[in-house]
């Protein structure tokens, strides 16, 4: 892939397809890295259930080489990653139950605070999850995954061995259980997807309580 003026044009459209549609190689950092350090993808595809179909949105690029995550503090308001309303703020009904979407905190969008943001029902949400940051059934987790750094999807449907929603790393099929703290149920991922703490203000926008309960992706030297 080359980076000219041509090809940055191209990252602003919206990438429509299936999930098996993207490449792993393209959305793991760590891969890329060892192929050519200046030249590495963020992240690729969200999906968005509508009308109980999935529909892949744009492809997230890194802006810029890694560098030292800003923290996500309290007050921050999520926004959209990508799309056509890339960085507005995300309201509660912009996210019908059952459906997910990628989110950055505003002012704060960089790789490693890449989030996944999902609405299920509250009632479907088991501990360790933190429960009291679940505002009427939405919860946030990185979307970063802690084996190699790619971006996740979500995942509507069931697939073995997870038979319900949850998100999944296209790159070498980590499978991550979203009712219970994003633990890991399938694939090399060491551990789960840091959650983020979120509530919702009177304006019904969605903001960020603070900062994940873990480092977001691998963690230094591996492990």
């Amino acid at each position: 892939m080359s980076f000219n003026d041509e090809d940055n044009n191209e990252e602003k459209k919206s990438d429509i397809g299936s999930t098996d549609d993207a490449n792993g190689d393209d959305l793991c950092s760590g891969c890329m890295g060892r192929r050519n350090a200046l030249k590495w993808i963020l992240g690729a595809t969200a999906t968005a259930v509508i009308g109980g179909s999935a529909t892949v949105l744009a492809t997230v690029k890194s802006p810029a080489p890694k560098k030292k995550r800003q923290k996500i503090t309290a007050g921050d308001h999520l926004v959209y990653a990508i799309g056509p309303k890339s960085q507005q703020d995300i309201k509660m009904a912009d996210l019908p139950v059952g459906q997910g979407m990628l989110a950055f905190p505003k002012g704060k969008e960089e790789h490693s605070n890449l989030i996944m943001l999902i609405h299920e029902k509250k009632s479907m949400f088991y501990k360790p999850t933190h429960l009291n940051w679940l505002p009427s059934g939405f919860v946030t987790y990185s979307a970063i995954c802690t084996h190699m750094g790619c971006t996740v999807l979500w995942h509507p449907k069931s697939q073995r061995p997870a038979p319900y929603p949850h998100i999944y790393c296209p790159c070498h099929q980590s499978m991550f259980d979203i009712f219970h703290a994003a633990k890991v149920v399938s694939g090399p991922a060491p551990r789960p997807l840091p959650q983020l703490p979120i509530i919702t203000n009177s304006g019904n926008e969605i903001v960020a309580n603070g900062d994940f309960d873990g480092i977001p992706g691998p963690l230094p030297g591996g492990a």
